[in-house]
């Protein structure tokens, strides 16, 4: 495991962020919403989005690296529930965003695990 995917991932979440505020304060509506769909997207899939930069050869390697995406993937989670929450605290936005989360850094994990082919990580490569 490597921090460079880390790296790749998290530098474009910060732009993506940086740009949904800028966005936000020109009000521009259509960018913030392409934006906001975009960071969405990279948090919901964080561990296979890492797990596809990073490119690596073998499944443990694989593995590894979505175990570690779960630890950034779930605060994120959080952070996006409470966004979506209307900036304050909505326990369904926080069931969906976070369970939502959970469950695909879960079947990433077990699709790691239970693949005969090296090269297959829930599809995405």
């Amino acid at each position: 495991m490597r921090w460079k995917p880390f790296a790749v991932n998290l530098g474009i979440f910060t732009l993506l962020f940086a740009l949904h505020v800028v966005a936000a304060s020109r009000d521009f509506a259509l960018l913030f919403r392409l934006v906001a769909l975009s960071i969405t997207l990279q948090i919901l899939f964080f561990g296979p989005l890492t797990v596809w930069i990073e490119n690596a050869p073998s499944r443990f390697e694989r593995r590894q690296t979505n175990g570690i995406a779960t630890f950034v993937a779930l605060p994120l989670a959080f952070g996006l529930a409470w966004a979506y929450g209307g900036m304050a605290w909505d326990l369904s936005a926080v069931v969906v965003i976070v369970g939502f989360t959970a469950v695909v850094q879960a079947w990433t994990h077990a699709t790691l695990d239970s693949s005969e082919e090296a090269s297959v990580v829930g599809g995405l490569k």
